[in-house]
């Protein structure tokens, strides 16, 4: 239904477009059967900020840009 993540691996790196000083490294993915794929995504360089988020997010330019 929803296929395998889109070229998204752990360590790639991205940033949210309008704050490019913000690096998120993807840490693990998330491919339940029957749920959309999900990334749960650690700040650079620190790593305090966690959070899970929609591989399809992560793909869309107009939300995030890979580094």
């Amino acid at each position: 239904m929803f296929g395998r993540p889109a070229n998204v691996s752990i360590g790639d790196r991205f940033t949210k477009v309008g704050q490019p000083s913000r690096v998120f490294i993807v840490m693990a993915l998330d491919e339940r059967p029957g749920r959309p794929p999900h990334a749960f995504v650690s700040a650079a360089p620190n790593g305090g900020d966690r959070r899970l988020i929609s591989v399809s997010a992560l793909t869309d330019p107009a939300l995030f840009r890979r580094l």
